[in-house]
């Protein structure tokens, strides 16, 4: 069941959006890319619970148990480009 989206998503799951924004920027989606594609060095458990955050917020969705890959939605495009910040997801931590 879906949770109702929170309007400030955990500093993770932001960077988790921004990184598949990032990937998937000049194709239309929904677009899939692989995690491990996404450059992210973060813990694996952690990882994987920022992207169940996100599914259940309804900004990514995901494929596989755990994910193996996620695709932004409408709605986590709007958050990602409301929140401003193109950095790198690398840079970011």
């Amino acid at each position: 069941m879906a949770r109702t989206p929170q309007r400030n998503p955990p500093p993770l799951v932001l960077r988790v959006l921004r990184a598949v924004h990032q990937a998937t920027r000049d194709r239309k989606p929904p677009c899939w890319v692989g995690v491990n594609a996404l450059g992210l060095r973060v813990d694996q458990i952690r990882l994987d619970q920022a992207i169940t955050l996100a599914v259940q917020s309804s900004w990514l969705r995901a494929a596989g148990h755990p994910p193996l890959s996620v695709a932004i939605t409408a709605t986590g495009i709007r958050l990602v480009e409301e929140d401003g910040q193109t950095t790198s997801p690398r840079a970011a931590g």
